[in-house]
């Protein structure tokens, strides 16, 4: 008996094996996701600068565009463990373990083990995330960072010293990603409002401290991380530290438009359902404050709805309203997507306002998700809405007494002139609102008919949606991603089959040797495998180096333009090239000026990535 009673009970159960999903999908995506140049360029410009071949925000080297901590956590982990895309990513697995302990732990304080383990289950169901997270890339840091900040800071009886340590890491996320800029303000501001005055002045100080400290560090160069949020017009003091934004069409040319960015935003709910749909519905049945069960609980509520809001609206604007990065937006989402999950915990749990009128907001945002939804997953039957849907002539009605219907197709062609692609995107759009409605009506109709005679009758109408919402939206991506990402060219041995082909590459370019890059991101890591190499700093980079502009000031700031490139390659020993760079102009180049390309075996890696030319300089 006493056996009996020191078994796990049941929601301990259920924990332990939401936190084994999570951990076992981490294991499988960080064996099996291509890299990208993100991860590539954190991972070869944090090792060169741990090892101190470089230093962030160096003249003339490399494109500092993030904050310092952002390459250099990752590059002192390679240093102490060994350069290579394995040992980032492990350190991902273990930063995205830290990261779903932390809140499990914040998760539990607020809400008990049951909401405890809803936390972890939701975030083991997140795919899209935790893909994200398994990669050497930066989201993962701030993630982790984030959890632990919520779980040292959030609280009515939190210790001073909690307190301190949670404003010095706001800055350390700062000082990882810029684009947080605003958690340390708003931080703070809690911080005075919750806990007092005393508190909130060592935050402040703490803040202020550690801030000033990195900035000194690396004055001035490191302004040049603030100088493109200012008006150039209003600072042109800072001209001198800013980075062009001025694309090379003949690198990198992408024309985006609202369908684009609608389409990336269907993404960005699908992979987050649970976060925005459960964050919108927060704030439209957000109780009134006197409604709230603690004054503390309503002062958090506020702190962290505010933080994921304006996150939100900052992330938005740098993606879906930008043609050069519009598909990075379910991307940056995953920076701070703990604040809106506790905020959406802290509101549950209070207990919703769900008047009339917030009911039919509620509705509204039902049906905007699903159309979202529906433009995102029905291409595939947006065919068959177009030819299916039968629409009544309204004239032939009035002006002959017949009733005739024609298709939705016919309608959108003849009658509004939209082309067949737009049509496709409206109809799917359409299916999706005509689901979500279906979906109210339904569970409307289980609540006031079915469900009143059970134990689930002191739930509301309200509460019997959300739930259903939360659970579909959250259950079905889950169900889609994971069969997708199962397709994969290289299953779960890509780790090792680009181990294999960096060492590969490596016998083939000797220590010592010059070498120009022009390959794609997601071979960017190979480089990591090269022993002691001289390279062109601007080179290594995202996409984002090759530009327009002034020769000597753009290469001060790490970019280059087509003079550089060429003057690069023409004093080059070794020649890296995708395949795609592999113009008439360049064969003819390397004819001219006596290259002679190497075999270079890439093995299984041939079947995730496209082939990397290598050529060598003969005289």
């Amino acid at each position: 008996m006493k056996q009996l009673r020191e078994f796990p009970r049941f929601i301990e159960i259920i924990t332990l094996i939401g936190l084994v999903l999570y951990f076992s999908q981490s294991w499988r995506f960080a064996h099996s996701l291509d890299s990208i140049g993100d991860e590539g360029a954190y991972l070869y410009k944090g090792y060169l600068f741990a090892r101190g071949d470089y230093h962030p925000f160096q003249d003339y080297a490399f494109l500092t565009n993030k904050a310092p901590l952002a390459f250099l956590i990752p590059g002192y982990i390679q240093l102490w463990f060994g350069p290579g895309l394995r040992e980032g990513r492990y350190f991902s697995i273990l930063l995205g373990a830290l990261m779903v302990i932390g809140i499990w732990i914040m998760s539990r304080r607020l809400g008990g083990k049951k909401w405890a383990a809803v936390a972890v289950w939701v975030f083991a169901l997140s795919s899209a995330a935790i893909g994200i997270y398994s990669e050497a890339v930066s989201q993962v840091l701030v993630a982790c960072m984030m959890a632990w900040m919520f779980v040292l800071t959030l609280g009515e009886d939190q210790p001073l010293w909690q307190l301190v340590l949670g404003s010095a890491l706001s800055i350390i996320i700062v000082m990882t990603r810029q684009n947080l800029v605003i958690v340390p303000g708003l931080l703070v501001l809690y911080i005075f409002w919750q806990h007092g005055k005393r508190a909130g002045l060592w935050a402040l100080s703490t803040c202020a401290i550690l801030f000033i400290g990195f900035h000194m560090y690396y004055w001035p160069n490191i302004l040049q991380l603030w100088a493109p949020w200012l008006p150039s017009s209003l600072t042109p003091f800072l001209d001198h530290y800013r980075i062009s934004t001025e694309l090379d069409d003949k690198f990198f040319a992408y024309n985006g438009g609202l369908w684009s960015s609608l389409q990336s935003f269907a993404t960005g709910m699908r992979d987050s359902f649970f976060i925005f749909f459960g964050s919108a519905s927060a704030v439209v049945l957000f109780p009134k404050r006197d409604h709230w069960k603690s004054d503390s609980r309503f002062k958090m509520a506020v702190f962290l709805g505010t933080t994921f809001l304006l996150l939100f609206l900052m992330h938005s604007l740098a993606s879906l309203f930008i043609p050069y990065c519009i598909f990075c937006f379910s991307g940056y989402q995953m920076f701070y997507i703990t604040a809106g999950f506790f905020f959406i915990l802290l509101v549950f749990l209070n207990g919703l306002n769900d008047t009339t009128h917030r009911q039919v907001l509620l509705f509204v945002i039902l049906l905007f998700f699903a159309a979202s939804l529906g433009l995102l997953y029905g291409r595939g039957w947006s065919d068959w809405l177009l030819d299916r849907i039968q629409l009544p002539r309204v004239n032939r009605i009035f002006s002959r007494g017949e009733f005739l219907a024609v298709s939705l197709r016919n309608v959108l062609t003849y009658s509004f002139h939209i082309v067949p692609d737009i049509q496709k995107r409206l109809a799917s759009m359409m299916g999706g609102v005509f689901l979500g409605a279906a979906l109210w009506i339904v569970v409307w109709i289980l609540h006031h008919f079915i469900l009143q005679g059970t134990w689930l009758r002191r739930y509301t109408f309200v509460h019997t949606i959300l739930f259903c919402c939360l659970l579909l939206g959250t259950i079905f991506p889950f169900g889609v991603i994971v069969q997708a990402s199962g397709k994969g060219k290289c299953s779960t041995n890509y780790l090792s089959y680009y181990e294999q082909a960096g060492e590969s590459l490596s016998q083939l370019i000797p220590p010592g040797s010059l070498v120009y890059w022009r390959a794609s991101g997601t071979q960017l890591a190979l480089m990591l495998y090269l022993n002691n190499i001289r390279i062109f700093p601007p080179q290594i980079n995202a996409g984002a180096g090759y530009i327009v502009g002034d020769s000597p000031q753009i290469l001060r700031m790490g970019q280059y333009n087509q003079k550089l490139d060429t003057e690069w390659r023409d004093s080059a020993d070794i020649l890296l090239i995708w395949k795609t760079f592999m113009s008439p102009g360049l064969l003819e180049f390397l004819q001219q000026h006596h290259y002679e390309k190497i075999q270079y075996a890439m093995g299984e890696l041939a079947r995730c990535e496209d082939p990397l030319f290598v050529f060598r300089r003969t005289q």
